[in-house]
């Protein structure tokens, strides 16, 4: 009886390590964390602000649907040779869950001012999406949308007396997860394992105070 106890309380164990977790999605709630950009000149003065938290559940492979995390505008009256040139812009994002650690970042990109037919305004390009990782091996990967902003007649640029497109834009992200963390077993899987091993202890003890008494 004793003979196949320790063998099968061993793949007992190994079994329920085994069980991968039931798949769902996964939660990931964060804020923008800092934002650098060019605010004098020479160049386009840039402002940011009204930065919103964001709570989205996320599946593997999946990319979100476009979320609002900060304004962007200027304040400037009109676009001068200056503002053409090219400016860079950072943005650092803060997660609170999952559980970190979180490493990554910052999202990278430039600002400058366009001209268009009879209209002017600024601009934000951003760079490829930025990787977060997170726990043991987790990849997210976030996109920023590029922009215009302050778009507008070259007569009634100001901000102050133009309405509408005037007043900035919505910098939009886009979220993918691209890879979970590593599991990690449940704590009753433990306990599992822990009872497998045991019962296998007690059985190979038994058995070779059995083999001495013979």
């Amino acid at each position: 009886m004793f003979r196949y106890l320790p063998a099968a309380a061993a793949a007992v164990a190994l079994g329920f390590a085994a069980v991968p977790a039931a798949e769902a999605a996964t939660v990931f709630s964060g804020t923008v964390n800092t934002i650098q950009a060019n605010n004098v000149d020479p160049g386009l003065v840039v402002q940011t602000g009204n930065f919103n938290s964001f709570s989205l559940p996320l599946e593997v492979g999946v990319t979100s649907a476009p979320v609002g995390l900060f304004s962007i505008w200027t304040n400037e009256a009109d676009i001068g040779w200056d503002d053409l040139a090219r400016s860079n812009i950072f943005v650092q994002l803060q997660f609170s869950s999952p559980t970190g650690p979180w490493t990554g970042g910052p999202i990278g990109g430039e600002t400058f001012g366009v001209w268009g037919v009879f209209k002017e305004g600024g601009r934000v390009e951003w760079d490829g999406p930025a990787t977060y990782t997170f726990g043991n091996g987790g990849k997210l990967e976030v996109s920023l949308n590029n922009t215009n902003f302050n778009w507008g007649d070259w007569s009634l640029f100001n901000p102050e007396t133009n309405p509408g497109q005037q007043y900035g834009a919505v910098v939009e992200a886009r979220f993918k997860l691209v890879e979970l963390p590593s599991a990690v077993p449940e704590p009753a899987t433990w306990a599992m394992m822990i009872t497998g091993f045991g019962l296998a202890g007690v059985a190979i003890r038994r058995r070779r105070e059995s083999l001495v008494a013979a």
